[in-house]
């Protein structure tokens, strides 16, 4: 009896006394060093190809575009300069020179729309005291000979029937000519220039201060019409100028079409001025002396591939490049010959054959992967 208690006894402390535990494979809590995991991450391959999952391409926003060759317009870049459309701007100079007043309005602000005709202010010229006194002098020896034959004309009226007729009208004309020689000597003492706006448009630039002077020939304002965009590029080649059909200009994210208006027939700078414009532009402003690169479209053609300039990047050996996508996951880098085409895409002459997917936006992630 009392052995049977003993064993049941044990059992009973057997069951009571917890037994150590261990975490299944993937469940520790540390204890082990954890193994380094070979995943299908990004990588660079051997063959210099990158491997890049789904989920990669998704997180670095990878775009792609079917490309193909297509004739494309031969494209000259040109450094060009905004200038002034001669048909729809102009400037108001000073001639004589002088300080500047304004008119009632008040000096003419940047960007204030003027009316052709509008008075945008005044110039009083200025004498030199030496000047100014000698016309002062003159003035006054004109008006005494003035009033000495307005007094004679006076007194030949009333003896107009026994003096001649001829007599009295050489008095009046007499007196009639001192006037206006002291009305325009006043004048000249106290005089202004008034300056007109040549056209309607845009007040682009002023120098124009209350009380400013300036010298004779001196621009104090620039009126430009806001929708003709007209730019200068100049042409140094030997050769003749080519024929263009058109060109392109970059305003931020924006393009706008040019129409080639002609080329200079005289040489300056040992250049020729080429000289592109379009109207009636709207919702874009370029202003007046603006550096900017021209794309110059050829009447000629060739063929090739247009790409986005972004998706064109260098390797390692400092060679051009592009990502072709070759398969789902697996992207092939291609050495290519490119020709700027309008500021935003490249021409591709060589290095693709068409009908491959290329890497448009996100290559430079691409060729980062190692």
């Amino acid at each position: 009896m009392l052995k049977k208690q003993f064993v049941f006894s044990v059992l009973a402390f057997s069951i009571l006394v917890p037994l150590p535990l261990y975490a299944g494979p993937g469940h520790d809590h540390g204890d082990e060093a954890p193994v380094a995991s070979t995943g299908d991450g990004p990588k660079r391959l051997a063959t210099g190809e990158v491997f890049l999952p789904k989920p990669a391409q998704r997180q670095l926003n990878l775009r792609t575009q079917a490309v193909q060759v297509k004739p494309q317009a031969k494209v000259i870049e040109m450094n060009g300069q905004v200038s002034l459309d001669p048909q729809s701007g102009g400037v108001v100079q000073t001639i004589l020179g002088g300080h500047f007043v304004p008119a009632g309005s008040g000096v003419p602000r940047l960007g204030e729309q003027v009316k052709k005709g509008q008075v945008l202010g005044y110039v009083h010229m200025h004498q030199a005291p030496l000047e100014r006194s000698s016309q002062q002098a003159q003035i006054a020896q004109l008006n005494s000979e003035l009033m000495l034959a307005k007094q004679r004309l006076g007194r030949l009226t009333l003896l107009a029937d026994t003096v001649p007729r001829k007599e009295i009208e050489a008095t009046q004309a007499q007196v009639q000519s001192l006037s206006r020689q002291v009305s325009a000597l006043s004048g000249g003492i106290n005089s202004r220039e008034e300056l007109k706006a040549p056209t309607a448009g845009t007040v682009a630039s002023t120098a124009a201060v209350s009380g400013k002077v300036f010298s004779e020939g001196d621009v104090l304002f620039e009126i430009v019409n806001p929708t003709v965009v007209r730019v200068e590029t100049t042409w140094f080649e030997p050769n003749a100028v080519p024929q263009f059909s058109s060109a392109q200009i970059r305003a931020g994210d924006k393009t706008l079409k040019l129409n080639y208006v002609g080329a200079a027939s005289s040489v300056r700078n040992q250049s020729l001025s080429l000289v592109f414009e379009a109207r009636d532009v709207e919702g874009i402003r370029f202003p007046t002396g603006q550096l900017l690169k021209v794309y110059g479209e050829l009447t000629d053609q060739v063929d090739g591939i247009a790409i986005p300039s972004a998706a064109v990047v260098k390797n390692s050996s400092n060679q051009t490049i592009v990502w072709v996508k070759k398969e789902p996951e697996l992207f092939e880098p291609k050495v290519v010959l490119t020709e700027p085409l309008n500021g935003v895409d490249v021409l591709v002459r060589s290095g693709l054959s068409g009908d491959e997917r290329v890497v448009v936006q996100g290559s430079t992630l691409v060729n980062q992967v190692r």
